[in-house]
C-alpha cells in the first residue's frame, strides 16, 4: 500500500488487520463496515483523536463523544448503574442485556467513575460524565478486526458512523469507497455479510430519568420495547434515515423480553458469535 493509496480490504486478511491496528495505534483512522453501517475506528486513548474525526466529519460536529466499543462483559464495568431510575437499573441488571440487547443498540448512560474512559471520551450533560457504549462482537467480520484491536492491547477502541455531520450515514459501499479515498484513509474493510437492515444502531438511553430513546435505528421502537421489557420515551428521539429491520408480523408475540432479544438478534445477525463474547 503505498503513501495516499487507500487499500479496500476483508476483514480475513491478515495483514490488513496488522495494518490497521499500526493505523490506529499512531494516532491514524480506519474505515470498516460495522454491521449495517460504514464506521471510522480509532484509538480512542489517542487525545488528538477527537480533532482528526471533527477534521474528516465537519466541524458541525463539534466534539461530540465518540462511541466506546466494548467486549460484552466489561459493558456494565463502564457505567455507573447505580444511577439510573429503577427501570433502567432493572433492564440493565437483567442477564441477558449485556450479553445479548447491547449488541443491537448504543446505550448511552453515566459513566462509571472507576471505568478510567478517556477524558474526551465523555460528554458533560447536568454534572455528570456521560458515555456511549455498544458491543460490536456480533457483527461478522467487525469482530475479527475488534478481537484484534483488543489483543493488540488497544484498550478503548471508538467508533462513529462515515458521513459528513448532518448528512446520512454511509451505508453503500461506492460510496464508502468515495469517502474513504477523499478524506484519505488508508484501509477501508468492506462487508463481511448482508444484513437485513441498513443504517445506525437505535441509541438508548439508560440514566437517572428512566429509559429513553435517544435515536430511532435499525430496531423499531416496538420491538426495541418487546426486547427489553420496558417502557422506552421516544418523544425526543432523533428520527432514522432508513427503516428499521422488517420484523414478521406476530413474531414476537408472547415472547419474553429474553426470548424477543435473541430472535431479533438472529435476524439482524444469523448463525453464532464470530468469538466468544468473553471479556479479557
Amino acid at each position: 500500500m503505498g503513501v495516499g493509496q487507500m487499500e479496500i480490504s476483508s476483514f480475513e486478511d491478515a495483514g490488513a488487520v496488522a495494518a490497521a491496528i499500526e493505523v490506529v495505534e499512531t494516532g491514524g483512522i480506519v474505515g470498516a463496515r460495522f454491521g449495517t453501517v460504514f464506521g471510522l475506528i480509532v484509538d480512542g486513548s489517542h487525545v488528538g483523536v477527537a480533532d482528526e474525526i471533527m477534521h474528516v466529519k465537519g466541524a458541525a460536529r463539534g466534539h461530540k463523544p465518540l462511541g466506546v466499543c466494548t467486549r460484552p462483559g466489561r459493558l456494565l464495568e463502564l457505567v455507573d448503574v447505580g444511577a439510573f431510575a429503577p427501570d433502567a437499573r432493572r433492564l440493565a441488571e437483567a442477564p441477558w442485556f449485556a450479553e445479548q440487547l447491547a449488541a443491537m443498540v448504543a446505550v448511552r448512560a453515566p459513566a462509571s467513575p472507576g471505568s478510567g474512559i478517556p477524558d474526551h471520551l465523555h460528554s458533560d450533560v447536568d454534572g455528570r460524565r456521560w458515555v456511549q457504549v455498544f458491543d460490536p462482537l456480533r457483527m461478522p467480520g467487525t469482530s475479527t478486526l475488534m478481537t484484534a484491536m483488543w489483543d493488540s492491547g488497544i484498550e478503548w477502541v471508538a467508533a462513529t458512523s462515515m458521513n459528513e455531520s448532518g448528512r446520512t450515514e454511509i451505508v453503500d459501499p461506492g460510496a464508502a469507497t468515495e469517502f474513504a479515498e477523499r478524506h484519505g484513509l488508508p484501509i477501508l474493510f468492506e462487508a463481511a455479510f448482508e444484513h437485513a437492515a441498513s443504517g445506525s444502531l437505535p441509541i438508548l438511553e439508560l440514566g437517572p430519568a428512566g429509559i429513553r430513546l435517544d435515536r430511532h435505528g435499525i430496531i423499531a421502537l416496538a420491538e426495541l420495547e418487546s426486547a427489553t421489557g420496558e417502557h422506552i420515551d421516544a418523544a425526543s428521539a432523533i428520527p432514522a434515515h432508513f427503516p428499521p429491520m422488517a420484523v414478521p408480523p406476530g413474531l414476537l408475540e408472547g415472547l419474553s423480553p429474553n426470548e424477543a432479544t435473541a430472535e431479533l438478534l438472529a435476524m439482524l445477525y444469523p448463525g453464532p458469535p464470530a468469538v466468544s463474547p468473553g471479556g479479557p
